[in-house]
């Protein structure tokens, strides 16, 4: 077993080090031109099949991508933190070590939630085990920039992923479109991000099939196209995204209780909805575990134990440091369902509509947009 086929040319993690390398006038895989200052902005939850189903609210999106038309696979995982992760430092999951939205430390024991609290249980600095291409500038003196919430300060998340860069918080678009140019006139050479989660939230929860997803999409078509007058010759932009969504109504939620003969042996539950990542309390119990749970969900899932996950590539080549991250065995969603410990899940979470995480390609696929000097 592989990841399922996509129409994708290049990885997600290959975004960001392609502009890393246009700064050095070095090749790549995205073949951008040398520049001097590159900035690549993410609009959480616009996945490939999301924006060319919605092509008619967002023209301005879909002409600028129909010039070079290059699908990125954000690969698996694809949740924001372990996307975010491969775009920053240009490696897959299995070296950066964020192999879920919520994966188990080895040493504690205790589910670690990579959009929340990190710490006293994992350093960041560490944690995500790879340099990001921030840390690569500042070490040739070249200046970096992040930009995102301003509650995203200091976050162990924020610490791990953007380390090297300035970050800036900010409250819109627009401020940090303007934020980007005083960046770039200030310095000779640069590299900044740019992060927008409005899409994405308006996914999870009303759903990308929603009237408030596509006017969402609208806005974020409108502002964008402040874009066309801010880069100059030697600057380059690209936007891209981190994942997809698939709608995921009620009635395939799957709810899992505590006396359930699916928990027998699970002593935690990582990963997300759509990616159930199953920890035994032995490792004897994994194949009962996984039986159970085919068993269960017959071909709405793809049950694989953590070797198999690991031998077939799932997560890139994993390092020996991240092998017990993984969960002992993966539950993936391939129909629209969703899985649930319910005595457990939040019911924000149980609410949610817009879903992903797992394998499909509508989940894993986003548009790679270039801008400025590499239209």
């Amino acid at each position: 077993m592989v990841l399922p086929g996509t129409a994708a040319t290049v990885r997600l993690a290959d975004v960001m080090a392609s502009c890393w390398s246009a700064l050095q006038g070095e090749d790549n895989p995205l073949s951008l031109s040398p520049v001097s200052k590159a900035a690549v902005l993410l609009v959480d939850g616009m996945g490939a099949h999301n924006l060319e189903d919605r092509r008619g609210h967002a023209r301005w999106l879909t002409e600028k991508w129909r010039q070079r038309s290059i699908v990125g696979d954000s690969g698996f995982p694809s949740t924001t933190a372990s996307a975010l992760a491969s775009l920053t430092t240009g490696q897959v999951p299995g070296e950066h070590g964020i192999v879920g939205y919520t994966i188990r430390d080895p040493s504690s024991g205790v589910l670690i939630n990579h959009l929340k609290d990190w710490e006293p249980h994992v350093n960041p600095a560490h944690w995500q085990r790879s340099d990001t291409i921030f840390e690569k500038a500042r070490a040739v003196g070249i200046p970096s920039l992040s930009m995102g919430e301003r509650r995203f300060a200091g976050t162990g998340f924020t610490q791990a992923v953007w380390r090297g860069a300035t970050f800036v918080g900010t409250d819109s678009l627009d401020e940090q479109f303007t934020t980007l140019r005083k960046f770039f006139d200030e310095n000779d050479q640069g590299v900044a991000y740019l992060y927008w989660p409005a899409l994405d939230r308006t996914g999870h929860s009303s759903g990308v099939g929603s009237d408030a997803w596509i006017r969402r999409l609208e806005d974020v078509d409108q502002q964008l196209r402040a874009l066309d007058s801010l880069l100059g010759d030697d600057e380059g932009l690209i936007i891209t995204a981190d994942h997809g969504m698939v709608d995921v109504r009620d009635h395939h939620k799957l709810m899992v209780t505590e006396n359930s003969a699916l928990l027998h042996s699970v002593v935690a539950w990582g990963g997300e909805p759509r990616v159930a990542q199953l920890y035994v309390d032995n490792p004897a119990a994994t194949e009962d575990v996984a039986d159970r749970w085919r068993e269960a969900l017959g071909d709405d899932a793809l049950v694989l134990t953590r070797a198999q996950a690991v031998d077939e590539g799932l997560f890139g080549a994993v390092s020996p440091e991240v092998i017990p991250r993984i969960g002992d065995v993966l539950v993936l969603a391939v129909t629209e369902r969703a899985f649930y410990r319910s005595e457990v899940a939040s019911t924000q979470s149980m609410r949610m509509i817009g879903q992903h995480g797992s394998v499909t390609p509508t989940e894993r696929e986003v548009p790679v947009i270039p801008l400025g000097a590499w239209i």
